[in-house]
């Protein structure tokens, strides 16, 4: 999972085209689609209002163009086809998760509905700025075979994976029901318990002290505190 880097346009095109279908069928059923899968089960949705509805597939989509943007452009690190599907089968998850809640909950937008909207680009801005960032120093011979520990990684090791955890509790928040922060709680522990430790233990082996030495003296996660 960690240390090859290639293409793998197989397993990168296997999990947009998962990310664009659930993207799709979001879409879908927040505009027309609640009706016919409710038809399939003999029974009635409420329907959001037309803002949040047109909020909720904006996040979708924009989260699928940020997807294809970090796989294919700012990321060139070997994806295997296990990790694939994975991902793709998560991603359909995200996306039907948000569309059920937030597209049936009948409840009017709130300035929570804006927070979330905020959290949501916050989030973004701290995933893929950092990786930016230091695809940007990477690219810098001089820099060939080291550690980056400079940029918003200064703040957190795992700057980028705490940039997701806000982003969809941003997302979960634009849902405006509580059931929908399943996907940001099951994502930090996910983090936590299996992503983290996984990357750490390569890092370590890579960089021996140098990482010995970053992690003595920043955060795991949440900046500042974890």
């Amino acid at each position: 999972m960690y240390g090859g880097y290639d293409a793998s346009t197989g397993p990168k095109t296997l999990v947009t085209t998962c990310n664009t279908v659930a993207v799709a069928g979001a879409v879908w059923f927040l505009f027309g689609g609640a009706d016919t899968v409710a038809g399939w089960f003999g029974t009635d949705f409420d329907e959001a209002a037309a803002l949040r509805r047109a909020l909720l597939a904006a996040l979708s989509v924009l989260y699928l163009l940020r997807f294809i943007a970090t796989n294919f452009v700012m990321l060139q690190r070997s994806m295997e086809w296990s990790e694939s599907a994975t991902i793709g089968i998560w991603v359909l998850v995200i996306h039907g998760t948000m569309a059920y809640f937030g597209g049936t909950n009948d409840a009017g937008v709130s300035v929570f509905t804006w927070l979330g909207v905020v959290l949501y680009f916050l989030g973004s801005y701290l995933n893929t700025g950092s990786e930016y960032q230091r695809k940007l120093w990477k690219k810098r011979p001089e820099n060939k075979g080291k550690l980056y520990t400079e940029g918003l990684f200064k703040h957190s090791m795992h700057i980028n994976y705490f940039g997701d955890a806000v982003l969809f509790s941003g997302f979960a928040l634009v849902t405006g029901t509580p059931w929908a922060f399943a996907i940001p709680l099951i994502m930090v522990c996910m983090f936590v318990f299996l992503n983290i430790p996984m990357l750490d233990k390569y890092l370590a082996e890579r960089y021996g002290e140098a990482f010995d030495e970053y992690a003595s003296r920043t955060a795991k996660f949440v900046p500042y505190v974890y």
